[in-house]
């Protein structure tokens, strides 16, 4: 999992950053109490420990081109590995699949798909179901509104939970300090 110990000032350089990768270092380093070369350690720290995978610039779809976001259910015909390898080598070269996910429950992946309109979509759907890559059934909805869409990881909300559990496991049965 993690391989490097994070303090107080590395936790505010992911929060900062992923809020906008745009930053410069000198008013990174502002923002977090350091110099310019100590924080630019810590972001290539950072990097290099690969809690920073990349950089990129989140374009406006709806600025950009008419389109429709859909999220399809996809259960395979089969269930042994490859199977699985095979679906989702496919499904990963499809530029239209946002993401992907193999979901327990009653079907097997959730995709979310961008299509121009609902013709396209159906192209979609029968260039998958052509590929022979094992699709038994697959239900399709389409988004009528996008309520909320984000990247960013909620760290600090994410490490108090987990300072919660670890404070919970160790209480004993009579304790009410929680």
């Amino acid at each position: 999992m993690l391989n490097i110990k994070l303090d107080r000032i590395d936790l505010k350089i992911l929060l900062l950053m992923q809020k906008d990768a745009r930053i410069t270092n000198a008013a990174l380093a502002e923002k977090v109490g350091l110099s310019s070369s100590p924080c630019l350690e810590r972001v290539r720290k950072l990097e290099k420990a690969k809690l920073i995978n990349q950089y990129r610039a989140v374009l406006n779809a709806d600025r950009l081109i008419q389109h429709v976001h859909v999220f399809m259910e996809i259960t395979l015909e089969k269930h042994f590995a490859q199977d699985f390898v095979l679906f989702e080598k496919y499904v990963c070269a499809m530029p239209e699949v946002l993401s992907c996910s193999l979901i327990s429950g009653d079907f097997d992946y959730l995709l979310r798909v961008i299509a121009v309109d609902v013709v396209h979509l159906h192209s979609i759907s029968q260039r998958m179901f052509a590929a022979e890559i094992g699709i038994a059934k697959h239900f399709t909805y389409i988004s009528l509104k996008n309520v909320k869409d984000t990247t960013e990881i909620p760290l600090e909300e994410l490490l108090e939970a987990r300072q919660q559990t670890v404070l919970t496991e160790f209480m004993t049965p009579g304790d009410s300090t929680a």
